[in-house]
């Protein structure tokens, strides 16, 4: 009897939780999901389970409030929401329960033909760069789908106007679960509220409006590094106080391949370097017409009924031993056309510019501190000078340019240490060959 009516009573709780951040309850919807409810919601399924809204002779609380104490005090959790990678329900970790409201979607795998799908992507990426992309693809896939959500680095790809290279990210969104969303914001320091990237797997930057400067640059290149390596985040709602989570993250950068587009992307310097793969798209006419909204959805259909036959290559796919990294599954790769589009742009290559066209230009070498490089360069005897203060901008910037100079050209930049106080002396040495022969026209 004991027995039976124990049952009854916990048939009366609903599987309810309470995030005590947002002040709501959570209860399972009808599609595997979970939904917000105010208190009354709630107070309306208790009674629908047939809980009594009025207390008994002698109890201060009905069956009913007490059914919500028990939600509050024993359900309680600090974060409701999608989380990226996470199926739906509850989890735990040592800092944080939290409860997951929406699973990806996954789609399956069938083994079959896909020849349309790979015609296009060999048309814009090429054997060899196909190589890293599926590679980069199979060691998503596989963190995502065992749950060892493992690093991984950033996708670039540039190339011109209207090649394709956002129909790659719109198919790796279906690769990855289903759920994109937009970071440039929150990744370039525009606003500190970051919760909406938690509920999708894929990150995607295309077609933003950002600041090419050096310093948004960078910035941007910092939270490259974070999402790409720490597997724990922070996630801030607006007027919410921050909860640390482990979403899985997979970002993609595409942008066109002419110098001003470029300077999106952070520079590659060597923190960064493996931790972003830059692969040039070419222009290739499509094997379907796309001239017409019909034609260009009768192009997506077609590649998306290709997609479980291209998920079951991915997922067999053998990466190369070559290219193994024991960090991330597969090394990164820079395409050298990009790489060095890159570098142009980079301050240090304007840096070297200066350094070539004033103080080397029928020199043998330039020898000195970082300081007297940067007053000899900054001098108003230097036609130069303006763009140099413009470069030098912070009290090291001279000092780190040199460095980065130096891991890029060994052989001309030379850092000794000498004297009672180990002062640091720099000797450059000119080109060997005419490699900045348009020289100061570059900045």
């Amino acid at each position: 009897m004991a027995r039976t009516i124990a049952a009854q009573n916990a048939a009366k709780i609903p599987d309810a939780y309470y995030d005590q951040v947002r002040r709501e309850y959570l209860v399972p919807d009808h599609s595997a999901g979970w939904v917000a409810v105010n208190e009354t919601g709630l107070k309306r399924i208790l009674r629908q389970l047939g809980n009594d809204a009025k207390p008994r002779i002698g109890e201060h609380l009905s069956e009913l409030e007490q059914r919500l104490v028990e939600i509050q005090m024993g359900r309680n959790v600090h974060y409701s929401g999608p989380v990226a990678g996470h199926m739906a329900g509850l989890h735990e970790t040592p800092d944080a329960r939290f409860l997951v409201t929406r699973s990806p979607a996954f789609l399956r795998p069938i083994e079959g033909t896909w020849d349309l799908l790979h015609g296009v992507l060999v048309g814009l990426l090429g054997p060899k760069q196909l190589t890293y992309f599926f590679g980069w693809l199979k060691c998503a896939r596989a963190g995502l789908l065992t749950g060892r959500h493992t690093p991984g680095q950033a996708l670039a790809i540039a190339g011109p106007k209207d090649c394709g290279k956002s129909l790659i990210q719109a198919l790796i969104t279906p690769a990855l679960g289903g759920r994109s969303a937009r970071p440039y914001q929150f990744m370039s320091g525009q606003t500190p509220f970051n919760a909406h990237l938690f509920g999708a797997e894929h990150l995607v930057i295309e077609d933003e409006s950002p600041a090419t400067d050096n310093k948004a640059r960078r910035t941007l290149g910092a939270m490259v590094k974070s999402l790409t390596v720490n597997q724990d985040q922070s996630c801030h709602r607006k007027n919410g106080t921050p909860v640390m989570l482990r979403p899985f993250w997979r970002l993609t950068i595409t942008v066109n391949d002419e110098p001003e587009n470029l300077m999106v992307l952070p520079p590659l310097d060597e923190s960064l370097d493996d931790k972003i793969i830059l692969l040039k798209a070419e222009r290739r006419d499509m094997p379907m017409p796309t001239a017409t909204p019909e034609q260009r959805e009768a192009f997506w259909n077609a590649l998306v009924g290709e997609l479980p036959a291209f998920l079951h290559h991915i997922d067999t796919f053998s990466i190369p031993e070559r290219l193994v990294s024991q960090r991330f599954g597969i090394t990164h790769y820079h395409h050298p056309e990009l790489l060095g589009k890159l570098d142009d742009l980079s301050p240090e290559f304007k840096l070297l510019s200066i350094i070539d066209d004033h103080l080397l230009r029928g020199a043998d070498v330039w020898r000195g501190k970082a300081s007297d490089l940067e007053r000899a360069i900054t001098d108003s005897a230097c036609p130069y000078s303006h763009e140099a203060r413009r470069l030098l901008t912070w009290p090291t910037a001279c000092g780190t340019y040199l460095g980065r100079l130096r891991r890029r050209h060994p052989e001309r930049f030379v850092k000794a240490q000498i004297g009672n106080e180990r002062e640091r002396v720099w000797t450059i040495s000119p080109a060997v060959s005419e490699h900045h022969e348009q020289g100061f026209s570059q900045l």
